[in-house]
C-alpha cells in the first residue's frame, strides 16, 4: 500500500494542487494590488492637480477681491465729506492751489518750490508778507494744515502710498507725499506720457464722454503696474462729483506689496511657485525674478490670451512641470496667473507607493508558495487513501468496513461519508426492486382505467349519436306539420301566422342541419364515415358551390372570382363531400368578409391538386390558428368576433379532406384576410372511366335557413306608444320580438349590428333598448359602454337579451352598463312586465331630475336677486355724495333713493323725501315716461311751488328693483358725459347682479373715480376684516329699516321705541334717533359698533315682518355673514 502511495502517476495532483494554488493567490493578488496601485497613483495625481487649481482660484479671487476693495476705497473717498471739502472747484486744495500765483503757470511754479520734495508737509520756501501772493499762499498753507492730517490718516488705513488731488485740467493741486508730479500737469507736463498721465488721461476722457449722458457718472480707472521710482505701482482714479456737478479728480497710488502678499506661497517649505505676470511678461509681485518667467513662458501666454487650464509641461530648464494657469482681469488690465509645482516632487509619494508595492508582492508571493505546498501534501496524503476505499466499492464490495480515520476535518467527514454511502447504496438498491413491483401493479390499475375511460368515451359518443338520431324524428314531425300548415292544407290562413309558420320551418331545418352536423362529426371520429372516390371535376363542383352560396351575400358588397380552370384535371375525391368542404369553406369567407373580394383558384402540383380560398376579410390571429379546427371552435370566440354557427364546419371539412388523401391549412394576418388551403390527389384513369359509365352522383344539399322580410304583415304601427329599439344579428329573434313588442303596444325598430345600433340611437333616442350580446363586429358589452359614456341609466333603459346565462356574464352586463340582463329563451309576460317597470322607472327618475334642475335655478334666482340689491345698494351708495340731485322710484312710484342734493334742492330731509309720494315731488306726466332717456325741462314741486328745471330720466333696467332715476340739473348742471356714465353703471352693475359676467365691470372701471371704487367694491376687493365687519353692518341696517318701513308703514321711530334697543329724542319738537343713525352710514359709525344690538334689531325686524321678498333673503344672508365674521 505505502509503494502504491509512492508511484510516481500521484504526484501530478499535488503539482496541479500547488499550481491551482500559486495561480488562484498571486493572480487575484496582483491584480488587486495594481488596481489599488493604480488608483492610489491616480488618486494623488489628481489631489496634486486639485491642490494647484484650488491654490490658482483661490489666489485669482484674492487679487480679483483685492483690487475691488481697493476700487471700493477709491469710490468711498470720492463720494465723502473730506473729498467734497478738500477737492471742491471753488473751495479747498483746488481752489487755493490756483491762487498761489497771478496765473496758473506760476500757481504751478510755486507750489513746486514751497515744499521740500517727499517730505509731505515741510515748507521750503515762505512767501513774504509784502509779496502779491502772500494771501494765496497763506490760504492755501491754512486749508493743507486743516486737511493734510485728514489724508494721512487715511493712507495709513489703506496699501495706497500718496493720493494727488488733479483739477478739471490736469494740474496737481495737492499730494500727501509732495513728490516730482506735485505742482506739475499731467496732460501737458513731463508726467503726460507716465502710468499717471496715461491713466488720468483716460480718465478724464470716460468722464468727459459720459457725463454728456450721465452727470452723476464716477467710475473707476485702474492702471497696470510700471516702474516709478524704482518700484512698481499702480494708479487709480476717479471723479469727484456732488450732486453733478464736476469738481476734480482724486489719484491713488498703489505699490505691489499687497498683490506680492496675496500671491506669496503660505507653506514655504513647498515648492509650489507662484508667477503673476503681466502682457508686457513682467512680473507684477516684487519676489518674481525674470528667469521664472523665461523658462514659463509657454503657460503665461496662454493664460493671457484668456485661456483656464492645467496640465504638464518643459519648461525653459527641461523641467517636468505640472501648472494651473488663468487670466486676471480688471478694469481692461490683464495679467497671467501660473501656480506650478516640479512633477517629480508633485508625484513623488506615487514613487514611493511603487516601491512599497514591489516589495510587498515579492514577500507575498514567497508565502504563497510555501503555503501551498504544504496544502497540497496535506490534503493528497488521505485522498490517495480514500482512492483505494472507492476502487473496492466500485468492484461491489459493498460490506467492507476496513477503512478508518480519526480525522475530524473534511476528510474525516469524506471517509464517514464512505460509510455512510455504503449504507444508502444497500438501502437504495432493495428499495428499488420494491418500488419497480409497485410499478408493474400500478401500471396494471393504469391500463384498466384506461379502458374504462375509452369505454366511457364511447358510450358518450354512442349516446350523442342516438340523441342526434331521436332528435330527427320529433324535428322532422314539427317541420312536416308547420309546413303542411303553411301550403293551406286544412285551410287558408292569413299572411302574419304564415310568416310565423315560416319562422318555425327555418329554425327546425337549422336545428335539424345541426344534427346532420354532429352525426357526420362522430362517424368521422370512428372511422364509420363511408367515402365513396370518384373522378370528379372540381370546376363544376366550385360553379356549383358558388350558385348555392350566392344567398349568404345578402346586401354585402363582395365579389366573387372564379379562377378556378375548366379544364382542369379531375381528382379523387367523394363529390358530395367535396363540395359540402367547399360550400363550408367559402361560406366562412362570405360571413368574415364585410367588404372585398373572395378569389377561388386551383393548380396542380406534383400528383395532386391544390385549391385556395382567399378572402380580405378581418383575419385570425396567429395565436388562434391551431385552435379553428377544434371541434365546437370558432375564430375569436369573443363577442365583438362572434359570428353564427356551431364551429364544426372547418373541423369537419379537415377530417372529410384527410380522409379524401389530402391535407387542409391554412394562413392568415388580421386586418389583411385569411387563406384557406387544401389538396386532394389526381383521379386515376380507372376512376375517371368508372365515372363515365356510372349515373349522376347525388349533390350536397344547402341548409335553407334564411328568414325573407314580409311587408305584408298586418302588425300594428303604434305610432303613439314607446319608442324600442331591438339589437339581435339574428333574424328570426328580430321577427320574433317584433311581432310580440308590436302586439304589445310598441313602437319598434329592429337593427343587426352594433355600429347601426348607435348610428340609430344618435339620430333618434329610443324610450329603452333590448341588446343582444354575440353580435359581429361589435359586442353588445361596447354597444352598451359606448351608450353610458353619453346617457345615463335614467335616460335610456339597456336590457340584455342573449343566451350566454353564466354568473360571470350578467356581472359584466351590469358593469358594462346594462339596467337589465334576461336569458333566452325568456318568458314573454316576463320580459313584457320587465320592459314596462324600466319605463315607469325611466319617467320617474327624469321626473325627479327636472325638479332638481327647477330647484338649483330657483336657488339660483334668489342668489341673483340678493345679490341685484347688493349691487343696487353699492351704486346708491356712490351716488349719496354726487353733486347732482338724484331721485330712484321703485316701480310702486315710491322713493328708494334720494342723496343729499335732492334733499337740499326738495328742501326736505331724507326721511321727509323717503315718506313723501313721488307726484308730490314730481308733475305726474313726468312719472310716466316711456322713453329709455329723456333730456328737457320738467316740472317739480319745491315747499308746494310748481317748479320748471332741467333734468334726466333714465329708464332702469327691468329686474333691477328700481324704475326710474331723475337726476336734476343744479348747481350749473350735469355734463352729458356725467349722465352717460350714470347710465352705464346701472345698465352694467345690473348685467352683473344677473349674469355674474365680471368682464362686464371693467367698462365700470374705464369710467375712472367714483365709478372705479364702485367696481372694486362690486368684485370684492380684498379688505381686513374690520372693515368688511363695519361694511357688512350698515349695509344689513340700511337694507333692514327700509324692509321695515315698506313692510310696516311706520317710520324708524316707530322701530326704535317698539324694540326698546334704540333711544329716541325730542329735540325742538322733532323726533331723533342720533345713535341709531350713526349706524346708517360708515363714516359716522362709533369705532366700536354694538354688534349685538345690531343683530337683535335685524332679529326684530326679520321677526315682525313676515312678507316673504328678495329683501328679506338678502337682509337674512347679510345677518349670517356678520354673525360668521363675528365668531370667526
Amino acid at each position: 500500500m505505502f509503494k502504491f502511495y509512492k508511484k510516481q502517476k500521484f504526484k501530478r495532483l499535488q503539482s496541479t494542487l500547488m499550481t491551482a494554488f500559486l495561480v488562484l493567490s498571486i493572480t487575484p493578488l496582483t491584480i488587486t494590488a495594481i488596481f489599488f496601485l493604480q488608483s492610489h497613483s491616480k488618486d494623488l495625481q489628481e489631489q496634486s492637480t486639485s491642490h494647484l487649481l484650488s491654490v490658482r482660484d483661490t489666489k485669482q479671487q484674492q487679487i480679483i477681491d483685492y483690487f475691488e476693495a481697493r476700487e471700493t476705497e477709491v469710490m468711498g473717498f470720492v463720494r465723502s465729506e473730506l473729498a467734497y471739502a478738500s477737492g471742491g472747484r471753488f473751495y479747498g486744495l483746488v481752489n487755493a492751489f490756483s491762487r498761489l500765483g497771478n496765473d496758473i503757470e506760476e500757481s504751478r511754479k510755486n507750489a513746486q518750490q514751497r515744499y521740500i520734495k517727499g517730505s509731505g508737509d515741510q515748507i521750503k520756501t515762505s512767501t513774504l508778507p509784502e509779496s502779491s501772493n502772500y494771501v494765496g499762499s497763506e490760504r492755501y498753507r491754512l486749508l493743507h494744515k486743516r486737511y493734510h492730517w485728514a489724508y494721512l490718516e487715511l493712507l495709513k488705513r489703506s496699501d495706497f502710498n500718496d493720493i494727488l488731488l488733479v483739477d478739471i485740467n490736469g494740474n496737481v493741486t495737492y499730494s500727501i507725499n509732495k513728490d516730482d508730479n506735485y505742482g506739475t500737469n499731467l496732460l501737458s507736463g513731463p508726467y503726460k506720457d507716465s502710468a499717471l498721465g496715461k491713466t488720468f488721461k483716460r480718465l478724464a476722457d470716460d468722464v468727459t464722454e459720459r457725463r454728456k449722458v450721465n452727470e452723476d457718472y464716477t467710475p473707476v480707472i485702474v492702471s497696470d503696474f510700471e516702474l516709478e521710482g524704482g518700484k512698481s505701482v499702480a494708479w487709480l482714479g476717479a471723479p469727484i462729483v456732488q450732486q453733478g456737478y464736476l469738481h476734480s479728480y482724486a489719484m491713488f497710488r498703489l505699490p505691489n506689496n499687497g498683490i506680492t502678499k496675496l500671491a506669496a506661497d503660505a507653506n514655504r517649505e513647498s515648492s509650489i511657485n507662484t508667477l503673476l505676470v503681466g502682457n508686457d511678461h513682467q512680473p507684477r509681485t516684487i519676489n518674481t525674478k525674470q528667469d521664472d518667467i523665461k523658462n514659463s513662458l509657454e503657460v503665461i501666454d496662454k493664460a493671457l490670451s484668456g485661456a483656464f487650464g492645467v496640465g504638464t509641461y518643459t519648461n525653459g530648464l527641461g523641467e517636468e512641470i505640472i501648472a494651473a494657469y488663468a487670466p486676471i482681469e480688471t478694469r481692461g488690465v490683464i495679467w497671467a496667473l501660473v501656480v506650478q509645482l516640479p512633477e517629480n516632487e508633485a508625484f513623488a509619494r506615487i514613487h514611493q507607493l511603487e516601491k512599497l508595492f514591489v516589495i510587498a508582492m515579492l514577500i507575498a508571493i514567497i508565502l504563497v508558495v510555501i503555503a501551498s505546498h504544504y496544502l497540497s501534501n496535506f490534503i493528497t496524503s488521505p485522498l490517495l487513501k480514500l482512492t483505494w476505499v472507492a476502487e473496492k466499492v466500485s468492484a461491489g464490495d459493498l460490506d467492507d468496513t476496513s477503512f478508518n480515520t480519526v480525522r475530524k476535518d473534511e476528510i474525516g467527514r469524506l471517509a464517514l461519508s464512505f460509510e455512510r454511502m455504503q449504507r444508502s447504496i444497500r438501502e437504495k438498491i432493495q428499495t428499488i426492486k420494491k418500488q419497480n413491483e409497485e410499478l408493474e401493479s400500478n401500471i396494471q390499475i393504469i391500463q384498466k382505467q384506461n379502458e374504462e375511460l375509452q369505454l366511457a368515451d364511447k358510450l358518450k359518443d354512442e349516446f350523442l349519436a342516438t340523441t342526434s338520431h331521436e332528435l330527427r324524428t320529433p324535428l322532422h314531425g314539427m317541420v312536416g306539420i308547420a309546413e303542411t300548415l303553411a301550403s293551406g292544407a286544412n285551410g287558408t290562413i292569413p299572411a302574419s301566422q304564415k310568416y310565423q309558420l315560416d319562422i318555425i320551418i327555418k329554425s327546425g331545418q337549422r336545428l335539424a342541419n345541426l344534427v346532420d352536423d354532429l352525426l357526420d362529426y362522430h362517424k368521422m371520429r370512428y372511422g364509420s364515415m363511408d367515402i365513396q372516390k370518384s373522378a370528379v371535376s372540381l370546376g363544376s363542383a366550385t360553379r356549383l358551390v358558388l350558385e348555392l352560396s350566392s344567398h349568404l351575400l345578402g346586401s354585402k358588397t363582395i365579389r366573387i372570382i372564379n379562377q378556378v380552370p375548366a379544364d382542369l384535371k379531375a381528382v379523387s375525391a367523394d363529390p358530395q363531400r367535396l363540395e359540402q368542404v367547399l360550400y363550408n369553406l367559402i361560406g366562412n369567407a362570405i360571413k368574415y368578409t364585410s367588404e372585398g373580394k373572395i378569389v377561388i383558384s386551383a393548380n396542380v402540383v406534383d400528383d395532386h391538386v391544390r385549391v385556395q380560398v382567399v378572402d380580405t376579410g378581418q383575419g385570425i390571429p396567429a395565436e388562434q390558428l391551431e385552435h379553428i379546427f377544434e371541434p365546437l371552435i370558432q375564430a375569436g370566440q369573443d363577442a365583438s368576433r362572434y359570428r353564427q354557427g356551431a364551429g364544426l364546419g372547418l373541423s369537419i371539412s379537415r377530417q372529410l379532406i384527410e380522409l379524401m388523401g389530402g391535407s387542409l391549412y391554412v394562413s392568415s394576418q388580421p386586418m389583411v384576410g385569411t387563406t384557406f388551403s387544401f389538396t386532394l390527389p389526381l383521379a386515376s384513369e380507372e376512376e375517371i372511366q368508372a365515372t363515365q359509365t356510372l349515373a349522376a352522383h347525388g349533390h350536397f344539399q344547402i341548409p335553407e335557413v334564411n328568414v325573407e322580410n314580409s311587408e305584408d304583415l298586418s302588425l300594428p304601427e303604434n305610432p303613439d306608444g314607446p319608442l324600442l329599439y331591438v339589437a339581435d344579428d339574428e333574424p328570426v329573434n328580430l321577427r320574433v320580438l317584433e311581432s310580440f313588442l308590436r302586439l304589445e303596444g310598441y313602437r319598434v325598430r329592429t337593427v343587426s349590428d352594433g355600429p347601426e345600433t348607435l348610428a340609430l340611437v344618435e339620430q333618434e333616442k329610443p324610450e329603452l333598448l333590448l341588446l343582444d350580446i354575440m353580435m359581429p363586429g361589435m359586442s353588445g358589452y361596447q354597444v352598451c359602454s359606448e351608450l353610458r359614456e353619453t346617457y345615463d341609466h335614467a335616460e335610456l333603459p339597456i336590457i340584455m337579451l342573449t343566451a350566454l346565462s353564466q354568473t360571470e356574464d350578467r356581472v359584466r352586463g351590469f358593469e358594462a352598463g346594462a339596467n337589465d340582463y334576461l336569458s333566452k329563451p325568456f318568458n314573454k309576460q316576463e320580459l313584457a312586465a320587465r320592459i314596462q317597470a324600466h319605463l315607469t322607472a325611466s319617467k320617474a327618475e327624469m321626473r325627479h331630475m327636472e325638479n332638481k334642475v327647477l330647484e338649483s335655478e330657483l336657488r339660483q334666482r334668489a342668489v341673483v336677486e340678493a345679490s341685484l340689491l347688493e349691487t343696487q345698494g353699492r351704486l346708491l351708495e356712490q351716488l349719496e355724495s354726487a353733486p347732482e340731485a338724484i331721485i330712484c322710484l321703485r316701480e310702486d312710484k315710491r322713493i328708494r333713493f334720494a342723496n343729499e342734493a335732492a334733499c337740499k334742492l326738495f328742501k326736505r330731509s331724507l326721511e321727509q323725501l323717503k315718506r313723501s309720494s313721488a307726484d308730490e315731488l314730481i308733475a305726474p306726466k313726468y312719472l310716466t315716461v316711456k322713453q329709455p332717456h329723456y333730456c328737457g325741462k320738467i316740472d317739480i314741486y319745491i315747499e308746494d311751488i310748481r317748479q320748471n328745471i332741467e333734468a334726466d330720466i333714465l329708464k332702469l333696467p327691468e329686474g333691477s328693483g328700481l324704475d326710474i332715476m331723475y337726476i336734476f340739473n343744479v348747481g350749473g348742471g350735469a355734463s352729458a358725459a356725467r349722465i352717460h356714465n350714470l347710465e352705464t353703471a346701472v345698465e352694467v352693475l345690473s348685467s352683473y347682479a344677473f349674469d355674474g359676467d365680471k368682464d362686464q365691470l371693467q367698462k365700470l372701471k374705464e369710467l375712472g373715480g367714483e365709478f372705479t371704487r364702485l367696481a372694486d367694491k362690486a368684485l370684492g376687493n380684498k379688505k381686513d376684516k374690520q372693515e368688511l365687519m363695519r361694511e357688512v353692518l350698515v349695509d344689513a341696517m340700511t337694507h333692514a329699516l327700509e324692509y321695515w318701513e315698506s313692510v310696516t308703514g311706520e317710520s324708524k321711530f316707530a322701530f326704535a321705541e317698539q324694540s326698546g334697543l334704540w333711544r329716541v329724542y325730542l329735540d325742538r319738537s322733532t323726533l331723533q334717533t342720533r345713535t341709531l343713525d350713526k349706524y346708517m352710514r360708515i363714516e359716522t359709525l362709533p369705532k366700536t359698533p354694538r354688534w349685538r344690538t345690531v343683530l337683535s334689531s335685524i332679529e326684530f325686524i326679520l321677526e315682525h315682518c313676515k312678507e316673504q321678498s328678495p329683501e328679506r333673503a338678502y337682509i337674512e344672508a347679510q345677518r349670517d355673514k356678520l354673525q360668521r365674521l363675528l365668531t370667526s
